[in-house]
């Protein structure tokens, strides 16, 4: 982590990774750019490939495999709105002919040809950068009771994109997390630092670095025994 990184140059992929932040995430990401800038050589608005095209197989053959004999044995641990997706997702598999079965197979197949050929050449996109810079969710935390409310809302809500890890992990590349600001209320906004394959040791030593020329990872709320504890509101 200690390994110099100012010849490393820092991009910073905007779309479509800033769409939509909150006016706290995206203070606080633009204040940690300047940081990062006084660091390293940030090049801003870089582009990284689309991942869209994996979202169905992503969102839904794999954790319906997984949770199948869990949401059959016990639906009730799950909350609402993710009770929903699974057993959504568990009607179109379980009403599957021979014949759309087979389609489906061809199709999970080749995503998962698609899927290894992206992770290979992901790495390409890296010649005119070292290391990606961009916030790790779009907003800030949620509170429990906020988001208590929109898990157990029985009206189906609109999709909506909040975190920025789901393309590294179909891309397969190491990231990072780090504290870089606080909403007015004080809620934690992420950095994520993120590099082509096999690059921890320059991920970490950013992050490292980008921690020793700021606080924020020493903030610590005031918590004693008598601190009371805010109360759980459910629907």
């Amino acid at each position: 982590m200690k390994q110099p990184v100012s010849q490393l140059r820092i991009g910073i992929p905007r779309a479509p990774f800033f769409d939509h932040l909150d006016e706290a995430t995206s203070e606080a990401i633009e204040a940690a750019i300047a940081v990062l800038a006084k660091l390293a050589t940030v090049v801003d608005d870089i582009h990284l490939p689309a991942t869209s095209g994996f979202s169905w197989h992503a969102a839904g053959a794999e954790p319906e495999a997984y949770h199948r004999k869990y949401i059959l044995s016990n639906p009730e641990a799950y909350s609402l709105q993710v009770r929903r997706f699974l057993q959504g997702s568990q009607a179109l598999f379980d009403n599957e002919t021979d014949e759309t079965c087979g389609e489906k197979l061809a199709d999970y197949v080749q995503f998962q040809t698609d899927l290894q050929h992206i992770r290979r050449i992901i790495d390409d996109e890296f010649k005119d950068f070292d290391l990606v810079a961009l916030p790790t969710m779009r907003i800030v935390s949620r509170t429990i009771n906020e988001e208590l409310s929109r898990e157990e809302e029985p009206k189906p809500m609109e999709p909506e994109v909040i975190s920025n890890c789901t393309p590294f992990d179909i891309w397969g590349l190491p990231a990072v997390s780090i504290p870089c600001g606080f909403s007015k209320t004080g809620l934690p906004v992420g950095l994520m630092i993120a590099g082509p394959h096999f690059s921890e040791g320059r991920v970490l030593a950013m992050a490292h670095a980008y921690e020793q020329a700021t606080s924020w990872h020493t903030k610590r709320p005031t918590l004693t025994p008598s601190t009371p504890v805010p109360p759980v509101k459910r629907l």
